[in-house]
């Protein structure tokens, strides 16, 4: 059975003027967004002799298993809204998805599957990074998420063909501020560290 969108609260308050906002955070929402950056790190892989049956199975775990665990929390009330706006409910999301992740890094290791295994590891580290910041400190995960995506695909496939998701990003964050949903400062910081982690980490161990 699907869970109640209207009380998801997946839209916000209904305010014409910040619609194109709560747009921008659903399109680009890391709920999407996740499963979309492993898919790309599973193509890369693919080219270098990944099959299919490892691609679904990590899909299941790393994607599937964390969506069903945040839907099945909204119906239980145990997180407030779509967002989860508050941020000690995010504690057990984060930190379940967390585990999921883990199980396809040390998957791709043991299987031998170098490119995917560096690929995930930095996605993994960024992923506890943002864990322990949380404990303390609201960040903004759409932020870090899309920094992650803008700096993937311009490592992989240059700046000359992707410099246009600085500008999405751009928009992701002044999203996040207008639905009040986060400060300047806890979006600035998490695409700050989702560029430059992804950035360095794939400098130094990806392919």
């Amino acid at each position: 059975m699907l869970p109640d969108t209207g009380s998801m609260k997946l839209f916000g308050p209904r305010k014409t003027d910040f619609r194109w906002a709560w747009i921008a955070s659903r399109v680009l929402d890391p709920v999407f967004l996740i499963p979309f950056l492993l898919v790309a790190a599973v193509m890369l892989a693919l080219a270098n002799g990944l099959r299919w049956r490892f691609m679904a199975l990590l899909l299941t775990v790393d994607a599937l298993f964390p969506a069903i665990f945040f839907i099945r929390g909204l119906q239980t009330k145990r997180f407030s809204d779509w967002d989860i706006t508050d941020r000690l409910q995010r504690n057990s999301l984060i930190f379940f998805t967390l585990s999921c992740h883990l199980f396809g890094v040390v998957l791709a290791f043991f299987l031998g599957k170098v490119i995917l295994f560096e690929i995930l590891l930095v996605f993994w580290l960024l992923a506890v990074i943002f864990a322990l910041i949380n404990l303390v400190w609201k960040i903004s995960i759409h932020a870090g998420v899309n920094g992650a995506l803008v700096a993937f695909f311009n490592h992989y496939y240059g700046w000359d063909r992707y410099w246009w998701l600085v500008i999405v990003l751009a928009i992701v964050l002044a999203s996040r501020v207008v639905i009040k949903k986060h400060t300047w400062g806890q979006v600035l910081v998490g695409a700050g560290l989702g560029l430059a982690w992804i950035t360095l980490g794939l400098r130094l161990w990806g392919a």
